[in-house]
């Protein structure tokens, strides 16, 4: 099982999900677009996603072992009081 920083397991994540993306006091509301997929030679899973007030799209990637390096993704708004891109 592969999860972000925050709550998101990665081979859980599906199409039409809306993940909330945290860091330094401000938030983004982001809806996945592709499933994630793995790169067997890296270990590292990569997918896309867009940023629902933005239109932006944000490509995403944690690697097994190092989650703690990765996005701080969650299934819920884990943060108040934060300024939303």
């Amino acid at each position: 099982m592969t999860t972000t920083k925050g709550n998101v397991v990665v081979e859980d994540i599906k199409v039409g999900d809306i993940h909330y993306e945290f860091e330094y006091g401000m938030g983004m509301e982001c809806e996945v677009l592709t499933l994630p997929v793995r790169n067997d030679e890296e270990k590292c899973w990569d997918w896309t996603s867009r940023n629902i007030r933005t239109n932006k799209v944000i490509t995403y990637r944690v690697c097994e072992g190092f989650s703690h390096y990765g996005p701080n993704l969650y299934d819920y708004i884990a943060y108040t009081g934060i300024k939303w891109i």
